[in-house]
């Protein structure tokens, strides 16, 4: 259905369209950011003295948007413009609706539940230092249904974080 959607927000709110960040050299992996396009704005007047008024935006139906004044939305802040209003999408939902390549879902299903099993483990997501006597050795290792990557270890501290999908596979 071609069209938009009209959406009341408070002054000083935004709606901006959600977009697929493909990653850096620093974060690999690809994020859902808030666009820096916006929407056709006008007045929307709340009394009939027209001395109050709120901003109505200008949706195009079937937009993944997100309301969050920061650069990544999380839940709760995004959405689809459907012909009844913004409907709430959650982050994975929001993934697949804008990037719906089947190949590139199932690879993030498969990398969320990766995330799911390392959670579990209470392995860090980020390279980080263990202070302290521990067991962990340089190198992917299993741990539980995870496994973890190490270096720089010595009897006293290591660096340790989850194993990537790729570095599992290796050991397999």
């Amino acid at each position: 259905m071609v069209g938009t959607l009209r959406v009341i927000v408070r002054v000083g709110d935004d709606i901006r369209p959600a977009i697929v960040w493909a990653g850096t050299r620093t974060h690999l992996e690809d994020r859902l950011v808030g666009g820096f396009e916006r929407y056709a704005r006008e007045q929307h007047w709340i009394d009939e003295a027209r001395t109050r008024w709120k901003i109505a935006v200008h949706v195009p139906i079937g937009s993944v948007v997100t309301t969050t004044k920061a650069r990544f939305p999380i839940d709760g802040e995004i959405y689809l413009a459907t012909p009844d209003g913004l409907s709430p999408l959650s982050y994975a939902d929001a993934m697949d609706a804008l990037d719906p390549d089947p190949l590139r879902i199932a690879n993030r299903d498969a990398q969320r539940e990766h995330d799911r099993l390392a959670d579990a483990a209470g392995l860090p997501m980020q390279l980080t230092r263990f202070v302290g006597r521990h067991d962990l050795q340089n190198g992917v290792h299993r741990v539980g249904n995870s496994a973890y990557f190490a270096e720089r270890c010595t009897a006293r501290q290591a660096y340790w974080r989850r194993a990537t999908r790729a570095e599992v596979a290796a050991l397999a």
